[in-house]
């Protein structure tokens, strides 16, 4: 008799324990060692035959009838032929990118990731290279460009490079601004070329609103402006990061957003990128939802997960200057600069092909951890929450040890 996980199961090993990965239903089942040593042994022996060595027979009987029952495996009276092959995940290519036209705001957000401010340097990169890049981007497969700064409405030809995108039938193009400087011919431009908005909003109020941006009078300007952009039929999104200034608005801002018609999204902490690597700006309550059982994954996101890091593969941001990050927070891993190198070649340069291909199988204590195919990975959020700014450094917000099989207490 023969035993074998089905197809739709997998086994991944950890340090201490395993799990069984069922992509039927999207379930992860954790197991003990014992158990996850007797169904790598069912690979090429016969159960009778390992049951007959162990002095707890009856117990790993019983969990194989487990399995069987909970219809993850099943028994064989002859051996089975060999599991047909996992669908190969094809190689990454470009989707997306963010282009940081300006490093010029007329905020100067305590927080920004990219110290942007309205002295900020003017952009090293001339228009012309630009308007090039989207077409070399388009090549390569992106489909979606999103516009941003600094704040991208001070860049005087922004209106050019949002035609060029439309022209080269981009599906998806967007602008991150801060909504204070929208002027009504804008609205009627957005609307002409299928442009989405998207805006962050800190409070429901001025007061802490403007404290966070330094500059008076944002509030209201963001706010008319949303509410024209929805008069006019924008697309419209609001993003919103809490931090230490702002962190009893986090409901106010979900209501506020209810109000006005837009989606509401949970607000995001502070991530510890440029300014906002200051530990004084951290929120003293307010948290992201840790990582925790019960854990989901279906197909594509299991296979993908160890070939690919889903967040990072296939975008790209490019900055004022021409540098090129696998992220607009991961701000110290440049993979190349447009000014000096072929959008193509930086695409399939090692750098940014390594980062793409920054699996959990890299990663330091997620590489031991059975659930690691699992559980959602942000590299520049672990790496700028690390004390040596490790690239492959833990996620942060995961308290699980994977070497004694326990969730801990962070602050224990």
């Amino acid at each position: 008799m023969f035993f074998r996980l089905l197809n739709h199961c997998r086994l991944v090993e950890g340090a201490c324990r395993a799990a069984i990965y069922d992509l039927n239903s999207g379930k992860v089942l954790s197991v003990n060692s014992s158990a996850a040593d007797l169904l790598v042994a069912c690979q090429s022996r016969a159960v009778e035959d390992i049951l007959a060595d162990l002095p707890d027979a009856a117990l790993f009987q019983s969990f194989l009838n487990m399995l069987a029952e909970k219809q993850l495996g099943s028994f064989y009276v002859v051996e089975p032929a060999a599991r047909p092959a996992d669908f190969p995940v094809p190689s990454p290519v470009l989707d997306f990118l963010w282009l940081e036209l300006t490093a010029k705001c007329n905020n100067r957000c305590l927080h920004c990731y990219s110290e942007s401010d309205i002295h900020s340097e003017e952009t090293a990169v001339p228009h012309a290279r630009w308007l090039e890049l989207l077409c070399e981007a388009r090549a390569e497969g992106a489909t979606g460009v999103q516009l941003i700064g600094g704040e991208p409405l001070l860049y005087s030809s922004w209106q050019e490079l949002v035609e060029k995108a439309a022209a080269l039938q981009y599906q998806y193009i967007e602008i991150f601004t801060n909504a204070t400087l929208i002027r009504e011919e804008d609205i009627d431009f957005f609307k002409r070329h299928h442009v989405h908005v998207a805006t962050t909003i800190y409070a429901a109020h001025a007061a802490v609103h403007d404290s966070v941006t330094k500059n008076p009078g944002s509030f209201e300007r963001t706010l008319s402006a949303i509410k024209r952009m929805l008069a006019a039929g924008i697309p419209v999104r609001i993003a919103s990061i809490i931090m230490k200034v702002n962190e009893a608005e986090a409901e106010n801002i979900l209501r506020l957003c209810q109000q006005l018609g837009v989606d509401p999204q949970p607000p995001d902490v502070i991530r510890p990128t440029g300014r906002g690597d200051d530990d004084s700006l951290l929120p003293e309550n307010y948290r992201r939802l840790p990582v925790r059982p019960p854990f989901a994954v279906d197909p594509e996101d299991f296979f993908q997960a160890q070939c690919i890091n889903p967040c990072l593969a296939g975008k790209i941001a490019v900055t004022a200057n021409g540098d090129v990050f696998p992220c607009i927070f991961a701000r110290s891993m440049v993979c190349g600069n447009i000014l000096q190198t072929p959008l193509r070649d930086v695409i399939r340069g090692a750098a940014l092909q390594t980062c793409w291909h920054t699996t959990k199988d890299c990663v330091e204590k997620c590489r031991d951890c059975e659930y690691r195919y699992a559980c959602h990975d942000c590299r520049p959020l672990a790496q700028g929450a690390d004390s040596e700014k490790n690239w492959l450094a833990a996620s942060p917000g995961c308290s699980y040890n994977p070497y004694i099989g326990r969730w801990e207490d962070r602050d224990e």
